[in-house]
């Protein structure tokens, strides 16, 4: 059966699009984004659909390349052909991505940094159309994964370029998406009145709550300053956070003026953030409805309702990991498993004891020592 991509929308998002269509106003800003991606979910890209193209002909992105069959060769010649194909893939994946960055995001690409980037094995940085560093990718991880993150200035070009329907297809339906790894929303106030003492007020009103009952998130103020001679507060930093940065939902609220040094009586400008992890793909449908839909406190800042989106709980994280895991080991060793599931007579414990090293099963699956020892020396022969 041919891989086709999966244009079926969840509940959330279809709800997401209809608000969307009734009122359109982006008075929302997104000033970050950061996701994931297996580098083999690029071989998707050349599917995504693009008018007056069918996949094999459209112009953009490169076809997989086609693997020949190895049976019949030479151990020699297995593991020849094997460097052969990984380097296929390898030249594939990086010529697509960087199509991805081009075509999709709006960016280029910088040669690789032969630098780590949060845990990654290498990096590259992404430059917008006029050579300013926009974000940076990660290449490599522990199961060949690429991780893209966009900074303030990168979302500003890249909505620019791109809309949020766009790009919530692409990740979501070509690249099968699930969750954003950060995205970064923020509301700017002009008034004065969504300011530091408001937040403050709001959250000994429990309007930082994100349900009915539960811990409250800690409440920090970070302000800096000095007193003048009548005792009036003179700001270096004036800001407040909510929440930790280590959890799903963190608050900064602070005066972007102080912020940016600029000097004018006249203007208020404070600006309330919200870093959200592990948080649903679709909230990118309708990112003003989804800053509204956090809290009673972002909801009063937004003249429209909210609809509440979620992150990924831990167990649900640890499911998707099995679930990708078990997709990947079906594809790559499916059939070689079930060829050994055959030789010990369907015997999983046996059949694991062989594939296993000895330090992963310890004593859990092992099979009886003189057993493996007659198998490993029929394997040497």
């Amino acid at each position: 059966m041919k891989n086709v991509i999966n244009n079926a929308l969840s509940p959330l998002a279809d709800e997401l699009i209809s608000k969307r269509l009734i009122a359109k106003k982006d008075n929302i800003i997104v000033d970050h984004l950061a996701f994931s991606f297996p580098l083999s979910q690029l071989r998707h890209c050349h599917k995504a659909g693009f008018a007056g193209y069918s996949p094999k002909n459209q112009p953009y992105f490169p076809l997989p390349p086609k693997v020949e069959n190895s049976e019949g060769k030479s151990l020699e010649e297995i593991e020849r052909h094997a460097l052969f194909v990984k380097k296929q893939l390898s030249d594939f994946y990086f010529r697509t991505l960087k199509i991805f960055v081009d075509h999709v995001l709006g960016f280029t690409l910088s040669a690789p940094r032969d630098k780590g980037f949060h845990g990654y094995s290498n990096s590259l940085t992404m430059k917008s159309q006029t050579g300013v560093d926009v974000g940076f990718i990660g290449l490599g991880g522990q199961r060949d994964t690429a991780y893209i993150q966009i900074s303030g200035l990168g979302c500003k070009n890249l909505f620019g370029y791109t809309d949020k329907f766009k790009l919530h297809h692409w990740l979501n339906s070509v690249l099968s998406i699930s969750f954003l790894s950060r995205v970064d929303l923020a509301s700017d106030d002009y008034d004065g009145i969504f300011d530091c003492d408001y937040a403050d007020k709001a959250y000994r009103d429990g309007a930082f709550r994100t349900g009915k009952g539960g811990i409250m998130s800690v409440f920090k103020n970070a302000s800096e300053y000095t007193y003048t001679k009548d005792f009036q507060k003179n700001f270096d930093v004036e800001m407040v956070t909510v929440g930790k940065r280590t959890s799903p939902i963190y608050w900064r609220i602070y005066n972007k003026k102080l912020e940016q040094k600029i000097v004018n009586e006249d203007l208020n400008w404070y600006r309330s953030e919200v870093e959200l992890k592990k948080w649903s793909v679709d909230c990118l449908l309708d990112v003003d409805a989804t800053f509204a839909g956090i809290n009673v406190f972002s909801q009063s800042m937004e003249n429209t309702q909210g609809i509440r989106t979620k992150s990924m709980s831990p167990t649900k994280e640890a499911c998707l990991e099995l679930a990708s895991r078990v997709r990947w080991f079906r594809h790559a060793a499916g059939r070689a498993l079930g060829d050994v599931l055959e030789l010990v007579g369907g015997d999983i414990s046996k059949a694991f004891g062989l594939l296993l090293p000895d330090e992963v099963l310890g004593d859990k699956l092992g099979i009886p020592p003189t057993y493996k020892k007659l198998i490993n020396h029929a394997l040497e022969c």
